[in-house]
Formats: structure tokens, sequence, C-alpha cells
């Protein structure tokens, strides 16, 4: 286990405004990442971290829109663009400055 990983939740208010909440995970191996209620009409993904979590699902039990599609599949495209670019990181950095 690493243990380099850490993650924090902001939340912010002032007269008058909303309140904006952020929560941001800096994931190790200690972070857990799932998808459950899958064929049971609310599948969810889920992701944490220490005591901070979140959870995705559609908007309702049961039913599936093309909204919901869609929006599933944008989180899937920016997960894979994310994977991608970590990739890129992680070869850069375990080839050396030579790679540069």
């Amino acid at each position: 286990m690493s243990g380099d990983g850490y993650t924090y939740t902001t939340i912010s208010a002032g007269p008058g405004e909303p309140t904006h909440i952020t929560v941001s995970f800096y994931l190790d191996d200690a972070a857990w990442i799932t998808v459950y209620g899958a064929g049971k009409g609310r599948p969810q993904l889920g992701i944490a971290h220490g005591e901070v979590s979140v959870n995705i699902a559609p908007r309702a039990e049961g039913i599936g829109t093309a909204e919901d599609v869609r929006i599933a599949r944008t989180l899937a495209d920016k997960a894979a663009a994310y994977a991608a670019e970590v990739e890129r990181l992680a070869a850069s950095t375990d080839a050396g400055p030579a790679a540069a």
C-alpha cells in the first residue's frame, strides 16, 4: 500500500450565496471503485477513499432514459481520456528524463 493518496471535501458559502461543495480524490491503492446494483434496476458507480465517497446513478430507479445513457457514456469517455493521460504520464516517468 503506497499511502500517498488523500481525499478532501471543501464546503464554502457566503452571505446570500449558494453553498459550494467540492470533493477531491487523489487516489492510491486504498481507493475502492466499484459498480453495484447492476441487474437490480439501480446501477451505481461508487468511488470511496478513506471516509469520503461518491455514488453516481441514474435519476430514477428502474427507468433508464436516453439522457441517462448520454450522461453515462460521457462519464465513460472522460474516464477513458483520464486513463490515457495517466498512462502517458506513467510511461514518460518510467522512461526517465531521456524520454522527454
